[in-house]
């Protein structure tokens, strides 16, 4: 079948700067040579290779790769954290204490038990610990995050999910500014100390998830979850005032917590860097980390992005790959190919049943803004990327499926690599879900 609507734009100049190398996406190797060998991971265990002319590549950049030492870094950070006394000190015996670990979480169980290791010095009792995690309108099961927790603690520390359907659930927390009235789930304004744990990541509607996007609207009711649940803002870069996230900032400032633990991802389910302190400073910092480790820039735009999407601690699902279409669309020329390489087995939401049900990738977007489905935004990712340029899809999905969706299957990597045979501009993406993609301006 025909992939996508006809387009008149071509691509121009291009940088055809001889990039460095051999590339591979776990180590980041080398050397100097005409042709360049490029290995990329995706899925859990899959790897994509390919031999292609040095000159044809824009970038291939090198994705972080995880701390050798988990353990060892957060018991650091704890110990010394950014603008804030040592954890240890922030409590004292008979408090009730919440963690509010956020969905996704890398290395979460490494993160909760250490916290563990500095409340107990503190003779805090594991009766009076609780973990608590978000709702979100696409529920995926979490693992429990206390498994590295000793025995004897680990059935008296609660680990729940929040329930937004249970009216009992929340009570009145303040108005924000604009006159909204915001309750949040009673586990956090009872508590006496409230630590925030999570990953700090692009966000194609936030700008930059984390800190306080783990309180709202996720810990709110039905109705904060449904009101904050949009299409993202393409036009705009990670830095830009986003309205939701301001009012997220407005939650967590009415709601006077002061420590947080944040997760800059690294490639597979590990965590490149891990920050903790004050909630202001810690943001800051792993928002500046992120887009050194993971934006994306150019100068001109290639014919050809190849991302690849691996197994992270948010799972292998539409997300990712709607979050890796969205960074390759930003930077692929117009009518280019985007290919996702991928082991993509989920099934369709209703977002994308209903893009496979339109005539044309565009003729999509209006139904999906009135419709809102829980998939949302990985459907109109697509849509918008299905528009733009021609993607390939490596997955394990039925062929017929694939091609409902506006995308050419893939069977295996030599197919992927067939597409790289002639002399288009080309950038490697490894990882691409993480990352942000811009191209600057002359």
């Amino acid at each position: 079948m025909s992939v996508g609507p006809k387009r008149n734009e071509q691509s121009h100049g291009h940088d055809r700067t001889p990039a460095i190398q051999k590339y591979t996406a776990r180590t980041g190797t080398r050397t100097l040579t005409t042709k360049t060998t490029i290995q990329m991971n995706f899925g859990a265990d899959a790897g994509f290779e390919c031999e292609i002319d040095a000159s044809r590549i824009v970038a291939a950049p090198t994705p972080p790769a995880p701390l050798a030492d988990v353990v060892g870094e957060v018991r650091t950070v704890l110990a010394g954290p950014l603008d804030f006394p040592p954890l240890e000190q922030a409590v004292i015996p008979g408090d009730r204490v919440l963690l509010v670990l956020d969905r996704d979480t890398p290395m979460a169980a490494e993160i909760i038990g250490e916290i563990w290791t500095a409340l107990s010095r503190r003779d805090v009792n594991p009766a009076d610990v609780t973990v608590i995690q978000p709702a979100a309108l696409c529920s995926v099961p979490q693992s429990d995050p206390r498994t590295l927790l000793p025995e004897d603690v680990r059935d008296l520390v609660e680990w729940k999910i929040h329930d937004p359907t249970d009216s009992n659930a929340c009570g009145y927390l303040a108005a924000t500014t604009n006159g909204e009235r915001v309750y949040l789930a009673r586990d956090v304004t009872e508590a006496d100390v409230v630590l925030s744990i999570g990953a700090v990541a692009f966000d194609s509607l936030l700008g930059f998830r984390g800190t306080n996007s783990a309180f709202y609207p996720g810990l709110s009711n039905t109705e904060a979850l449904e009101l904050a649940h949009g299409q993202g803002h393409r036009e705009l870069g990670p830095n830009d005032d986003r309205p939701l996230r301001q009012m997220i900032d407005d939650v967590g400032w009415m709601l006077g917590t002061q420590f947080s633990i944040q997760v800059v991802p690294s490639v597979g389910k590990g965590a490149a860097k891990i920050l903790a302190g004050a909630i202001d400073s810690v943001f800051a910092r792993a928002k500046q980390l992120l887009t050194e480790l993971w934006l994306v820039e150019l100068d001109s735009r290639p014919e050809i992005v190849i991302a690849a999407i691996d197994c992270d601690a948010a799972g292998h699902d539409w997300r990712q790959v709607g979050a890796a279409l969205e960074s390759a669309r930003n930077l692929v020329a117009n009518g280019g190919k985007i290919v996702i390489l991928s082991e993509l087995s989920t099934e369709l939401g209703p977002g994308m049943q209903l893009l496979g049900e339109s005539e044309t990738p565009r003729d999509a977007i209006q139904p999906l803004r009135t419709f809102l489905p829980p998939d949302l935004t990985p459907a109109t990712q697509l849509a918008a990327a299905a528009d733009w340029a021609d993607v390939y899809l490596l997955s394990k999905l039925d062929g017929d499926v694939v091609e409902d969706l506006f995308m050419t299957p893939l069977a295996n990597g030599e197919e992927a690599s067939r597409l790289l045979q002639g002399d288009e501009t080309c950038l490697f993406l490894p990882s691409a879900q993480h990352t942000f993609g811009r191209v600057r301006q002359a």
